[in-house]
């Protein structure tokens, strides 16, 4: 069968990466070419290699490769149909996989099968130990489904009774040894378990019942696992047999177990998407909004479905070849002629995996309340912003039963009208009716707005060098300020007066020359960035009458913060532009009169003529859109500072800068690229760059090089941390900062809990707490939970807030978690003491930018079952540098961390942490395994070392086992006492063995 030469609407370009059209070509990009030579399209490559015609392209190419081996000839590609020439790239061909039936790319191929050896290993090892766990040769062993003590509380023993019955009329059998499996392996880190058979007697006779007593007391809060193994010899064939039980109990609070234990077992929701390719009903504006006069259209920009196809088709499941097929997409360079049409493709792949995030909340079978001319939805998890839904976001229904006779649904388009805790009110065209009893299907529509602006702001004909690529070339001239530069300035704030990169970098600011590139202020962690912009701002509105700023955050409350900052120049000069979906209620009371809000308490958008009157608007990043789309002209701010830099992904950034800056137009970047990053929703958008922020980006070209002339001429970096305890900072300082921040905090606040009496050692402000906790889920929701750990949070925030001495409020308190479901659980616990619901919870993300007093962090994951689970998976994304440095810097006196230490100490960056603690005497809890004194690398594999370490001692206990079974005694080697029993006397202990906890 004859393969095409050309492919008619085909881009072979895009094979190789050299569209020079990128998402803008005309002709196909979501192809690809198979080993067998065709170039076919992507949704086809599942149907073409399973076909006829594919296996017989296939086996003639084959053919020719040998033939033209033999020959000695140079059997390159050219030579053969769907060749280089045609865009073929010259790979290895994938290898044929025939234990998962699939093709693998042939790098990875050695890998993927020692993969399926490595699974079919562990595979048998479960097999050996599960068979081990059943009674045999008549030996009835009680609790065969494992012995569970419970929740215990610390410091008590208790005992735990089973029962071993001979019910084999032909022989008797002597238990040879009672042990725990830790206590073969040597474990040194104290007695969690034990066991002993009551009597003195080991034999047991036919139609004996006999009692095994299993005692626990462990040291530590936690929670603990071990296996009981019992040998038996069977008298009449002389041949030992195994039987184990496994054993596990929990030491901790049974009132917070009772109180926050799963709501229902965890089982993975199945994804509902409904496709609303029927009729839609269009709903009504939401009238509590003001109308506002546009003056520039927004356009809609929807995602191109062959790159819809390329990404996200059912039949791409190698994300090598997603990535493969998405970069055909892309422009094969990087610079400003390309910039919009790269930034693009990323934004259209995050919102359609934002889109599919959203699907599911998606409701089945509900009903709606009628409150006309309204309906009120109930949607469960509103109250935690799962999923978010804000006013004049969409909502479609369908009845549930429709589409069933083959007909297209009719979805009615609701708008959100107004959010409640748990229930969103929607107002529906004139069209839609409903009766009380009638169901329906809901999905949730993704705002585009955002996504909308990002693309309106890339796609536009401004693209400077000097913004989207400085280089040596945009300098012209600039030079470091003298220091009699820095002199003439009389600080507004007189805190920054004696903080020279401070106010080094406000002369830097008010020194620039129109047009330049942009200038980064490099803010760790406690050194003032916000203030010394705020200063800056002000002090350039002081010195030019002409001077006007668009001040811009990525979220709220970092703009919030900006706007509250300057207040002190009146509402005249400042105004606080929000979105109108914004909630009321969540802008600071301190703000409302710098804001524009209607009689229904819903923020509008001044008119061109008020807008231009002011010198300063405040709004995030996306909202910094508005003035251009009200009709300001470009240039009209003379400077556009954008706090928080490092948060924001690229294109979000680039809204207010390439929607309104002009080629006088001036940028300060504040921020710091080694704490958080992007929030990116799509890992294929991260990897091809959206998660790299701008900040990020331009701090990595030379000429922002702090130690190659960059310093004070196009960056500065703060240096003098005012928030943090020396002890509380020394760790971040030295990981992430050369060692280069100094601690210059009021040491009446910094140094206020010295002494606190949890403190392990005193002057040393830091506690790690080990607990071997334990992964929970319920219902649907795929985050984590740890009780035992959310009950040591609970006890150091009562034995805080009742420290009379240093008068601590539940405000100084903040409890950090990555999790959501350990949010809410921790919370569950605080609020039952009213003294403690002013205890701010959350997430990192949550905390960036701020401090307080007292910092817990509770890191949540303890799953230890290094050989049948995925190592990389069991830090989840606490293994996050920059989450970690986050964390760690918001605390001011004191920083405890809870969490299991085996877990933790897979990452490096982790270990690091526990060494430096454990070093300087801050440790409580579960001891440490490895010596905290030896170096730690940054590649260091401690992952695979356990794993390893794991596979070797399930090895040595199915070969221990099997030799056990397959012994044979000589009447002289065997020691049985066929003594009588006697409950009274004093039993003789078999073992009282030392456990390693959570095998």
């Amino acid at each position: 069968m004859a393969v095409p030469n050309t492919y008619p609407g085909y881009c072979l370009r895009s094979l190789v990466g050299e569209c020079p059209f990128g998402i803008n070509c005309r002709k196909s990009h979501d192809i690809q070419q198979c080993e067998c030579g065709l170039i076919i399209k992507c949704k086809n490559y599942r149907p073409h290699v399973r076909g006829r015609r594919h296996a017989l392209l296939l086996y003639k190419a084959r053919q020719d490769a040998q033939a033209d081996s033999s020959r000695g000839s140079d059997s390159s590609p050219q030579g053969r149909s769907g060749s280089a020439a045609n865009g073929a790239t010259n790979t290895p061909a994938p290898k044929f996989c025939e234990q998962c039936r699939k093709n693998v790319p042939a790098a990875e191929y050695d890998d993927h099968t020692e993969d399926h050896r490595r699974k079919q290993r562990q595979a048998e090892i479960q097999a050996a130990l599960e068979e081990a766990e059943q009674d045999k040769e008549g030996i009835l062993v009680g609790c065969k489904t494992g012995i569970d003590f419970g929740i215990l509380e610390a410091e008590s023993a208790v005992e735990y009774a089973i029962t071993v019955e001979n019910t084999n009329p032909h022989s008797g059998v002597s238990l040879q040894k009672c042990s725990m499996r830790s206590s073969n392996r040597g474990d040194e880190h104290g007695k969690k378990f034990s066991a002993r058979m009551k009597g003195k007697s080991k034999y047991i006779k036919h139609g004996d019942v006999r009692t095994l007593s299993i005692l626990m007391h462990p040291s530590y809060a936690g929670h603990y696992e071990d296996t009981l193994e019992l040998i038996f010899l069977n008298l009449e064939f002389r041949r030992t047999f195994v039987i184990t039980r496994r054993i596990c109990g929990t030491v901790g609070s049974r009132e917070d177990h009772e109180q926050l234990k799963p709501k229902e077992p965890y089982a993975r929701k199945q994804l509902t998407r409904f496709r609303p390719d029927g009729n839609v009903i269009p709903s009504i504006r939401p009238p509590v909004w003001t109308r506002i006069k546009w003056a520039q259209g927004l356009p809609k920009y929807p995602v191109p479905r062959p790159l819809l196809e390329a990404a996200f088709g059912a039949h791409q499941r190698n994300p090598n070849a997603v990535r493969v097929a998405v970069k055909r997409f892309m422009p094969p360079a990087f610079n400003p002629v390309t910039y919009g049409s790269w930034f693009q493709v990323l934004v259209y792949l995050e919102e359609e995996q934002s889109r599919l995030l959203l699907d599911m909340y998606s409701l089945e079978n509900v009903e709606l309340k009628a409150n006309y001319p309204r309906y009120d939805l109930q949607v469960k998890g509103l109250a935690e912003n799962r999923p978010s839904v804000l006013v004049g976001d969409y909502i479609l229904v369908s009845h549930t039963d429709s589409g069933d006779d083959g007909t297209s649904r009719t979805w009615f388009e609701g708008r959100v009208h107004n959010v409640l805790q748990h229930s969103v009110s929607l107002r529906f065209g004139d069209e839609f009716s409903t009766y009380k009893g009638n169901k329906f299907d809901v999905k949730f529509v993704l705002n585009q707005l955002p996504y909308r602006r990002m693309h309106q702001a890339l796609s536009n004909s401004f693209k400077p060098a000097r913004l989207l690529f400085p280089g040596p070339e945009h300098l012209r001239g600039a030079k470091r300020v003298t220091q009699a530069q820095i002199n003439v300035i009389v600080p507004i704030n007189r805190v920054l007066r004696d903080d020279d990169e401070q106010m080094e970098t406000v002369a830097a600011i008010l020194n620039q020359k129109p047009g330049s590139i942009p200038f980064v202020l490099f803010g760790p962690p406690g050194t003032g960035k916000t203030v010394t912009i705020v200063e800056a701002m002000q002090q350039l509105l002081l010195l030019d009458p002409n001077v006007r700023i668009l001040a811009c955050a990525p979220n709220n409350s970092a703009a919030d913060l900006l706007a509250q900052k300057l207040t002190n120049l009146g509402r005249r000069e400042v105004f606080r532009l929000n979105a109108l979906s914004r909630k009321y209620e969540d802008l600071p009371k301190s703000l409302r009169d710098f804001a524009l809000i209607n009689e229904n308490k819903v923020f509008s958008v001044p008119t061109l003529e008020e807008m231009v009157k002011y010198r300063v608007v405040v709004s995030t990043c996306i909202s910094g859109g508005i003035p251009a789309s009200l009709g300001l002209k470009r240039g009209h701010f003379t400077h556009i500072f954008i706090d928080e830099a490092g948060q924001g992904k690229e294109p979000e950034i680039m809204v207010p800068i390439k929607s309104i800056a002009s080629d006088q137009t001036n940028i300060i970047l504040a921020g710091d690229n080694k704490q958080m990053g992007p929030v990116v929703h799509s890992q294929l958008a991260a990897s091809l760059g959206l998660r790299t922020s701008y900040l990020a980006r331009i701090m990595d070209r030379e000429i922002y090089d702090l130690n190659n002339g960059g310093s004070g001429v196009t960056i500065v970096k703060l240096i003098k941390n005012f928030r943090s305890h020396p002890s509380i900072l020394e760790f971040s300082n030295k990981s992430f900062y050369n060692s280069e921040l100094r601690a210059c905090g009021d040491a009446a606040l910094t140094r206020s809990l010295e002494n606190y009496e949890e403190l392990p050692r005193k002057k040393f402000p830091v506690i790690f707490h080990g607990i071997i906790g334990k992964d929970d889920r319920e219902a649907s929701s795929p985050s984590f939970f740890n009780i035992d750990e959310a009950t040591q949070v609970k006890k150091y925030c009562i034995s805080l807030i009742g420290n009379r001495k240093n008068s601590i409020r539940a405000e100084d308190i903040g409890v950090i978690t990555p999790y959501h479901a350990q949010r809410c659980k921790i919370l569950d616990l605080l609020r039952n003491d009213f003294k403690m619901r002013d205890i701010k919870v959350g997430s990192v993300e949550e905390f960036q930018g701020q401090e307080r007093r007292i910092i817990i962090i509770s890191t949540v994951r303890s799953n230890t079952h290094y050989v049948t689970s995925d190592i990389k998976r069991s830090l989840g994304f606490v293994a996050n540098a920059r989450r970690l440095n986050v964390a760690i810097t918001r605390a001011q006196a004191l920083l405890i961390v809870i969490g299991n230490p085996i877990v933790l100490s897979l990452d490096p960056l982790w270990r690091e942490l526990l060494n430096y603690i454990h070093n300087n005497g801050g440790w409580k809890g579960k001891q440490l395994d490895w010596n905290p004194e030896e170096a730690v690398l940054a590649e260091a594999r401690f992952a695979e070392d356990r794993r390893t370490e794991a596979e070797r001692e399930a090895e040595e206990t199915i070969q221990r086992l099997k030799a056990m079974i397959v012994q044979r005694h000589e009447d002289s080697d065997l020691e049985i006492d066929f003594g009588g029993d006697d409950d009274d006397d004093e039993a003789t202990a078999f073992d009282r063995p030392i456990i390693r906890e959570s095998e």
